[in-house]
């Protein structure tokens, strides 16, 4: 009897627990459509960036970004080697204050002088003369020249050095004999002009300063090459400057600058190679 109760309960057991059932299924299949929805959506959004990649353009060298800027930092090496023959050297101490130097020949006037600023000697040079050196025999066919030159004062100045075939001991600043000369203004712009090779050359220079600071002026000739060094700046490579047949014997400078500016010379060096 009490079996059959169960019997006769079961179905409506049943009954009671398939609403229950649908509306768990319900939920799922909610939730699960939620889920498909984020997916599909995930999918789309993910479409999006896969598409913009695809059209990116690879990562080489010549897409990826260079430096800002509108100039490049240069990078060289001070390569002058001065001669291993001295021939001549000067650092005016072996003259006597207010005097010319004795080792030097001019066509105008000079004096020896001491500098507050700097130590050693300095030779005073004057505007429109010429300066050279007592070298009995002159330059060799190949040599190295310095020197450390002062220009003090505001105004415009022109320092010349002149190398030159003759051994006549003459005070042009333009001879007719064959000649090399170098010169430079007091804005930087240089200057080498050989008169045999019909050569004219021109640069600036940003080493070259005046107001009173040292300069020190390097040239190595060496067969027809010209080389200058201004600061241990190469303001000049120059490999067919020079007349090869050639001996260019006799160093000379000057300049042109105008009261109260004061041209000052000192450490001359003059070597062959």
């Amino acid at each position: 009897m009490r079996k059959m109760q169960f019997i006769a309960a079961l179905p409506v057991l049943i009954i009671a627990i398939i609403p229950f059932g649908s509306h768990a299924q319900s939920t799922v299949d909610q939730v699960g459509n939620t889920a498909d929805r984020v997916g599909n959506t995930i999918d789309k959004v993910g479409g999006l960036f896969k598409k913009k990649n695809k059209n990116k353009p690879a990562d080489t060298d010549a897409t990826k970004p260079t430096a800002s800027g509108n100039s490049v930092t240069i990078n060289t090496v001070y390569d002058f080697v001065p001669g291993n023959t001295l021939l001549f050297i000067d650092h005016f101490d072996s003259t006597k204050k207010g005097n010319f130097p004795v080792k030097w020949l001019t066509n105008a006037s000079g004096e020896v002088v001491t500098l507050q600023q700097f130590p050693g000697n300095w030779f005073s040079i004057t505007s429109n003369g010429l300066y050279i050196p007592k070298i009995k025999t002159g330059l060799p066919k190949d040599f190295t020249v310095e020197f450390d030159v002062i220009i003090d004062g505001g105004s415009s100045s022109t320092l010349y050095v002149d190398f030159e075939d003759a051994l006549d001991g003459n005070f042009d600043r333009y001879p007719s004999n064959p000649y090399l000369q170098f010169r430079i203004y007091s804005g930087g712009s240089a200057y080498v002009e050989c008169k045999g090779k019909d050569l004219s050359s021109h640069v600036n220079s940003d080493a070259y300063t005046t107001g009173g600071k040292i300069n020190h002026m390097a040239f190595k000739k060496e067969g027809e090459r010209l080389r200058v060094y201004i600061n241990q700046e190469k303001t000049y490579d120059i490999n067919h400057a020079f007349e090869g047949n050639r001996t260019y014997s006799t160093f000379k400078f000057g300049a042109d600058f105008n009261s109260p500016t004061h041209m000052l010379i000192s450490n001359v060096k003059i070597a062959g190679l």
